[in-house]
């Protein structure tokens, strides 16, 4: 059975040196990143097949060209294969990823949230390799629900309508999270390689940014449109609530909510790879 894919995510300049390096130095690294010694030691065998440029979740993280030809650079000197992140899109992305994709190569990977996006890859960048991206998996995943919900967080990706669509639209692989209470078959069923992301899942999205608005006054605290100051490459928060056990540990960053992968889902995610279910891990390469 092969091992499946690694890949690493990085919204802006990160150091890939270890990514090279021992196993014993990945777990390290690992370790060091995530406060995970069991996640450390899963992941540290498996070295790093692809980076993950750019943002899923936010139009002000999209690379600018600079940015961009930076990280193609650094992929290409460690040997890793490069995906190109994108968020859900405006006009104004739209106009940007327009500069941005034909500095990618043919082949290279662009990680879809938006169908508008999907489209713009089908009709004029044909030759670049389109991924679903998380957030076009409608699945329920909120930590504050409980497993009596566990039935109604499925992804649905393998309706004929959906398959339909991927195929319509070229996309070639898809990427998801874990379900917050996976069973035996949470991840079968899949109509294409599939990846998925740890130790994280996205919760939810929005276009107000807490972190942001903190340093604001005044009716315009909590809107949208502000002039971004990046805050949330430096600032994430713990979401709790006051006298409840949640399933999983809530961050938010920025514009979306996080919750950490329960020992359950971690468990469950490993079976899934060690038996050839999962093609790609995507391990988040920044912390949270």
């Amino acid at each position: 059975m092969n091992a499946p894919e690694l890949a690493v995510t990085a919204t802006r300049a990160v150091d890939l040196d270890w990514s090279a390096a021992a196993p014993a130095e990945r777990a390290r690294h690992w370790q060091r990143l995530h406060g995970d010694a069991e996640l450390a030691a899963w992941l540290a065998p498996l070295a790093p097949t692809h980076l993950y440029f750019g943002s899923e979740f936010c139009e002000h993280l999209l690379p600018s060209p600079r940015a961009l030809r930076e990280a193609l650079r650094q992929a290409d000197a460690r040997g890793l294969r490069f995906a190109l992140l994108t968020p859900v899109a405006s006009p104004a992305v739209l106009e940007r990823l327009e500069a941005l994709l034909p500095l990618l190569a043919d082949g290279m990977e662009v990680v879809v949230n938006d169908w508008g996006v999907a489209h713009l890859l089908a009709t004029r960048f044909p030759a670049l390799g389109a991924v679903a991206g998380r957030v076009l998996c409608r699945m329920t995943k909120d930590p504050r629900l409980d497993a009596g919900w566990a039935a109604r967080c499925a992804h649905g990706l393998a309706a004929p309508t959906q398959r339909a669509l991927f195929a319509r639209l070229g996309i070639r692989r898809l990427e998801l999270d874990m379900p917050l209470f996976p069973d035996d078959d949470a991840l079968d069923a899949l109509p294409l390689p599939a990846g998925v992301h740890l130790p994280y899942v996205y919760v939810a999205k929005g276009r107000m940014c807490r972190a942001g608005a903190l340093a604001m006054r005044g009716p315009e605290r909590f809107a949208v449109g502000r002039r971004c100051q990046k805050e949330c490459l430096r600032f994430s928060a713990a979401a709790v609530r006051p006298g409840r056990e949640d399933a999983c540990a809530a961050v938010q960053l920025g514009n979306t909510l996080f919750s950490r992968h329960s020992a359950a889902m971690a468990q469950a995610l490993r079976q899934a790879a060690g038996s050839g279910r999962i093609a790609r891990l995507v391990v988040a390469g920044e912390p949270l």
